[in-house]
């Protein structure tokens, strides 16, 4: 395996920069900050398979969801390559809907997390071609889900969060589309041999069917396939359609004409099973069947008849115990120990206090990319943003044992009060602060709501509890970080919007220690620094790999003199000792 996509997790001997006198601290005070090691490291599975699609060869192209990349695959499932990695060529996101042009063998890609376009390159890798910007109307997009390329190179696109499925010639330029009720939520989309277009629509719960100037001609699916239709190949040969429907777990074969022949496959992580169903689907030049298992770290080939023949990579390699992809947040407990949210590998890790995996929990169907996490130091429960699901989940220390689950929290982040009866939460996505029940998961009170006025937010991401009940609330969109009283009354803010050293490009993790707020600066890689009376202090840090550089802080704890800061893009977590006199 590539050490550049997954890094082994490498121990980090303690190293200290050097004690850091922080400059306008008040004369009765100081602050330093020592870094001292990191725990875990980038861990990454070999294969986080999605898009799908096949060279006119009969290789496949698999989407490396969580790798950024595109991986080839010979028919019998041996790797030939990477197409196409995340640097070297058009700035690209996680890789969505690929296709390839009969005719050259040029790949697709739909890229909406990064640029909301679609990206065109050689089948050797190189750029050729990017086109569509943010927004709605001609040769725009806003979530370019899917990508299908017809017999005299038109190139057809399904935005699903546009609900437009739009046609362009092989330079990207729009030449015609369909809108609005008639594909309320395209995503799967394909072509067959007469150019016909079929289209996924997870909203209206079947495949539709236009020509190929996208005008409608039927449905099918209507009553059999469930809530989550995601991808759509054709096998032109012998005109039949695979669907894949990630609700079962199952992927149905239908007749051009819509007759359905057969079904396969369902939830689980067996052979012929999928994590939280499976993702996009293709038909290699044997008429084998691939679907991407992503959550299941693989891919998986079918026979026509829908027999399982194989998983790629087998056995498929998860992620190392310990390593991360781009962890959200972190929480300490009064013993030390260390959780940390590993978002995009769908778990939940604990560490020793000196920085030794302990356990894990979770995966694809517990979790729904959770983005904050929360210790109570009193009685060691852990809670968890289940931020995509929209749960707020509480567990016991080990992680074993669901203590409850509650709906209706997109959280990022939050704080247990210090006696432990309470959980502040960042509910992030639904712009508030809630004060819930330990105990219970009630909602006590609303902290916070939507706005820009003082004592209102607009995109809160993490909270923090004082030695003296006072609630800090960090938030991205306004960049300020508010202060509350324990009633849950606004007292004043720090910061503000800017690209200074006192000012914040994206405000996120907060943390208080004795008389000291400190935030991270996601943005600027920085931890900034202020006196809980309103005085900036410093930044520290600053971008890079080494002890004390950050590359994406998000969320913070702090806890008995340590200061612990997860990284997205570094995706580890930095303990720093903090000195206050």
């Amino acid at each position: 395996m590539p050490t550049m996509i997954r890094r082994g997790l490498v121990p980090i001997a303690a190293v200290i920069l050097g004690l850091v006198m922080l400059p306008h601290a008040p004369a009765s005070a100081a602050i330093t900050i020592t870094p001292v090691r990191q725990v875990g490291s980038s861990g990454h599975a070999e294969l986080y398979g999605w898009g799908a699609a096949t060279f006119p060869d009969g290789t496949v192209a698999i989407g490396d969801y969580w790798n950024y990349r595109v991986q080839r695959y010979a028919k019998d499932g041996s790797p030939i390559g990477t197409v196409q990695a995340r640097t070297g060529g058009f700035p690209h996101g996680a890789p969505y809907g690929l296709a390839t042009d009969p005719v050259t063998g040029d790949l697709y890609v739909g890229n909406p997390d990064n640029g909301a376009n679609v990206l065109k390159y050689s089948i050797s890798g190189q750029p050729i071609l990017s086109f569509g910007s943010p927004g709605s109307g001609a040769n725009r997009f806003r979530y370019p889900r899917g990508v299908a390329v017809a017999s005299d190179r038109t190139v057809f696109v399904a935005d699903a969060r546009d609900d437009t499925v739009s046609a362009h010639n092989s330079q990207g330029q729009e030449l015609y589309s369909v809108s609005g009720s008639q594909v309320p939520n395209p995503r799967g989309i394909a072509v067959d041999a007469q150019d016909n277009v079929y289209v996924g629509d997870s909203q209206l719960r079947r495949v539709q069917v236009f020509n190929k100037n996208l005008q409608y001609q039927r449905s099918f699916g209507y009553g059999q396939l469930g809530g989550d239709v995601r991808g759509v190949a054709v096998d032109k040969a012998n005109g039949w359609v695979y669907v894949v429907d990630a609700a079962s777990g199952k992927v149905y074969k239908y007749t051009t004409g819509g007759t359905l022949l057969l079904s396969f496959g369902a939830l689980g992580s067996g052979p012929g099973q999928f994590n939280g169903g499976g993702r996009d689907v293709t038909v290699d030049g044997d008429g084998n069947v691939w679907v991407g298992d992503m959550p299941n770290f693989r891919v998986q080939k079918f026979s026509p008849s829908g027999q399982f023949i194989a998983e790629i990579p087998d056995p498929p390699d998860p992620p190392p115990d310990g390593g991360f992809a781009e962890p959200r947040d972190v929480a300490v407990d009064s013993d030390g120990d260390v959780f940390v949210a590993d978002t995009h590998n769908w778990r939940m890790q604990k560490f020793a206090p000196a920085g030794q995996f302990v356990t894990k929990w979770g995966n694809r169907a517990t979790f729904n990319y959770q983005k904050g996490t929360m210790v109570d130091r009193v009685s060691g429960a852990v809670y968890v943003c289940d931020t995509d699901a929209g749960r707020l989940r509480k567990y016991d220390s080990s992680g074993t044992s669901q203590l409850w689950s509650r709906t209706g929290f997109k959280c990022f982040g939050g704080a247990v009060s210090n006696d432990g009866t309470s959980v502040y939460v960042a509910d992030t996505q639904n712009a508030r602060v809630v004060q819930v029940s330990a105990a219970t998961g009630s909602t006590i009170r609303t902290i916070a709501s939507r706005g820009s006025s003082n004592g209102q937010v607009q995109m809160p991401r993490d909270v923090a509890v004082a030695g003296d009940g006072t609630i800090w609330v960090s938030d991205s969109t306004r960049n300020t970080i508010q202060q509350f009283g324990a009633n849950g009354g606004y007292l004043g803010r720090v910061g503000q919007s800017g690209s200074s050293t006192s000012s914040f490009r994206q405000a996120w993790g907060v943390a208080v220690a004795g008389s000291y707020v400190l935030v991270a600066d996601s943005t600027a890689n920085q931890i900034k620094i202020w006196t809980t009376s309103g005085t900036f202090v410093c930044a520290f840090g600053g971008g890079g790999s080494g002890l004390g550089q950050f590359q994406a802080p998000k969320g913070m704890d702090y806890n008995a003199g340590k200061l612990y800061v997860v990284e997205q893009t570094g995706e580890r977590v930095q303990v720093l000792d903090v000195g206050l006199s």
